[in-house]
């Protein structure tokens, strides 16, 4: 799921991850909770209003979180325009790569320092408004539990655990150390399966104490830093297998066209269930002027497949990045990703050579590791 579009700021689309939906009740639900233990005779509804205003400007801060990390690495260069907001592993994306290990340790840090400014901000600016002696009881919860979360925000993405801002944090020093960017993210990886292990003992210990709920926690905190640095594991095995590759050893050559007046009725099926390639490029004339995936037509309700057009979905004229048959696998899936599409048109000037699918570079990345024996 790539998230739900909901604003563009600085040149970057915002999409909010469905996950929000249960941290946003979750966050609302504990706070109202906690303000009517700590402050039993409050009404009921400022207690909820507490919380929600609370969910609210904490999504809001991590949106800032984001939005540091992405202006950073416009600096150094990164095309990424689509940031999706989590509240965990999007901090810094994967797909947001650094040219250097100084401006990856940049932009990484972005987000967990904005992240701490806005805790002592929104911290300070409730005690500013204590001290005046107003009647601001209710914002200044409000602010203190905002900046406590991004307080617990900056702290929970420095954990050594990549592709988390810690782990990129170290993943940028053992490059700067070895010169070796790969070389930097199998110490990152190391170190993050480390810190998995101490945190699942750890959690067992404070479950033998009779702590069992926060044992748990430390626990799972552990676990997720194990599953993390198994995805690094992965990753360098992938990024392994595409070294030396071309986009023309990768895409699909045998593939159908589609015009911008045919309604999405006439292919949605066959590019859901596969019969057809997930991308489709849309041609008019002889030239490719968009293109449509399974993600295009999952936005569309069947009933209104009859009577969508295609070009009313597709993705094109400068939003549309395309790839040429003789560059290197490596940029272009770098592109493909950060695209957020389920492909992307091989041209040779204005000629249609191709599609690069997730589903054809998949498909060749597994023959490879067969070749050699790997398992993925």
């Amino acid at each position: 799921m790539n998230g739900v579009p909901v604003a563009r700021i600085l040149g970057f689309e915002i999409r909010l991850h469905l996950s929000w939906l249960f941290i946003v009740a979750i966050v609302t639900v504990t706070v109202a909770g906690r303000i009517e233990q700590f402050e039993p005779g409050i009404d009921p509804g400022v207690s909820w209003a507490i919380g929600l205003f609370a969910s609210l400007g904490f999504m809001l801060t991590v949106i800032a979180h984001e939005l540091a990390h992405a202006v950073v690495a416009r600096r150094d260069g990164a095309e990424t325009t689509i940031l999706v907001v989590q509240f965990i592993g999007s901090p810094t994306p994967v797909d947001i790569v650094a040219r250097s290990a100084r401006a990856e340790a940049a932009i990484a840090l972005a987000g967990p320092l904005t992240s701490a400014g806005i805790g002592l901000v929104t911290i300070g600016a409730a005690f500013g408004l204590l001290s005046l002696r107003v009647a601001a009881g209710p914002v200044a919860d409000v602010l203190v539990i905002v900046g406590a979360l991004n307080f617990l925000l900056a702290g929970i993405s420095l954990i050594p655990a990549f592709p988390l801002d810690g782990g990129r944090v170290i993943r940028a020093i053992a490059w700067a150390r070895t010169g070796n960017q790969r070389t930097g993210t199998r110490i990152a990886g190391l170190v993050g399966k480390f810190a998995g292990r101490v945190g699942l003992i750890l959690g067992l210990a404070v479950i033998l104490t009779g702590d069992t709920l926060d044992g748990i926690m430390v626990g799972l905190v552990g676990w997720f830093l194990m599953a993390s640095a198994r995805s690094v594991d992965r990753w360098l095995v992938l990024d392994e297998l595409v070294q030396g590759m071309s986009v023309g050893e990768a895409m699909e050559k045998e593939l159908e066209t589609i015009s911008p007046q045919l309604t999405l009725d006439t292919f949605a099926a066959s590019v859901l269930d596969g019969t057809v390639t997930p991308a489709l490029p849309v041609v008019f004339g002889d030239l490719v002027v968009g293109i449509v995936g399974a993600s295009q037509v999952r936005a569309v309700a069947p009933r209104n497949w009859a009577s969508t057009r295609t070009e009313d979905v597709m993705v094109g004229g400068d939003d549309l990045p395309t790839a040429r048959e003789d560059e290197r696998l490596t940029d272009a899936l770098e592109r493909l990703r950060t695209s957020h599409l389920d492909g992307l048109p091989v041209l040779d000037g204005t000629i249609l050579r191709g599609v690069l699918t997730r589903r054809s570079i998949a498909a060749l990345l597994q023959a490879r590791a067969e070749s050699r024996g790997q398992a993925l």
